[in-house]
């Protein structure tokens, strides 16, 4: 049998946030199975933590949603460390502890800190997304993720983050980003045209006056028709408003961001940003999370 947890992350109460699946014991399985396990588990990504023969990595994450494998996933790395730190598997020291985890496209670092509530406060690094202008038509991406022209904002730029396949959108008022009807068929078609599988939408203007960002993010060419709460996507936010000017200066900047009060999943994350001599050098992303369930599938694994 394969042990699994539903584990709410970007909060510190239950049925908020983002729900991530978390297989913490996967050694053993297939890509294809994993893909099946997240399927049948239908979060919008499932991490499975394996063993690594890896010199200097701790484990090894892979990420899946229900149809496809990402490269990364910040909700679901705070989920799966907040599980194996339940499980006595951290090595704590003055509570504090650092683990270097083996990913697809290279191994990442991720710390944590025991909070005096017991719960982690689980950071992960997402190093700095190469972005650069998008050459699109404003009226033409507004139509395709469902936003009226007018509601973008008109000082900042469109952005794409090719690495990730991302289109950056943004956003004047907080009204109609929360009131967007997502056009999930025509994203995914102006994605196939343009060869975008994300849709990150940024706005300035917060419900807490003390975040930097409210976000709304859509993928549903990978089976995410809206994330709720978006790691990820909150890092890459603070490399495109830095890009546009406005970040606070400063060596070490921690920022706070907000998303999912469109769909009555609230989140919370915390972003720290790293510069050298100017410029971001590397980008932290992360938050609490709750363990809300455990189950186990008691499929035979050559049922599979």
């Amino acid at each position: 049998m394969i042990s699994f947890a539903l584990v709410d992350a970007f909060t510190d109460r239950p049925f908020a946030g983002n729900t991530a699946g978390v297989v913490s014991v996967a050694d053993g399985l297939s890509g294809d199975q994993m893909q099946r396990i997240a399927r049948e588990l239908g979060q919008t990504e499932t991490c499975f933590v394996s063993s690594s023969d890896e010199p200097e990595v701790d484990l090894a994450l892979r990420w899946f949603t229900p149809t496809v494998e990402v490269d990364l996933c910040g909700h679901a790395t705070v989920a799966a460390l907040t599980v194996l730190a339940g499980e006595g598997r951290v090595d704590w020291c003055h509570d504090r502890a650092h683990l270097r985890c083996a990913t697809r496209t290279g191994a990442i670092g991720v710390w944590l800190e025991r909070m005096p509530s017991g719960s982690s406060l689980v950071m992960m690094s997402v190093g700095v997304a190469s972005l650069e202008p998008a050459a699109e038509d404003r009226s033409a991406v507004a139509q395709a993720v469902g936003l009226n022209p007018s509601a973008l904002d008109a000082s900042l730029r469109l952005v794409s983050d090719r690495g990730s396949a991302r289109l950056i959108i943004p956003v004047s008022r907080l009204g109609d980003l929360l009131r967007l009807e997502p056009n999930g068929p025509g994203m995914i078609a102006y994605g196939k045209q343009r060869g975008y599988r994300r849709f990150t939408l940024v706005c300035r203007e917060t419900e807490n006056p003390d975040s930097f960002v409210h976000l709304r993010h859509f993928a549903p060419a990978n089976g995410i028709p809206e994330d709720p709460v978006t790691g990820t996507a909150h890092g890459v936010a603070a490399i495109y408003l830095d890009r546009e000017g406005l970040l606070p200066p400063g060596e070490r900047v921690v920022l706070g961001g907000e998303q999912g009060h469109a769909v009555d999943r609230r989140g919370n994350v915390t972003v720290e940003v790293l510069r050298q001599a100017g410029r971001i050098c590397d980008v932290r992303i992360g938050g609490t999370a709750i363990i809300v369930a455990r189950g186990e599938l008691v499929t035979r694994l050559d049922g599979l």
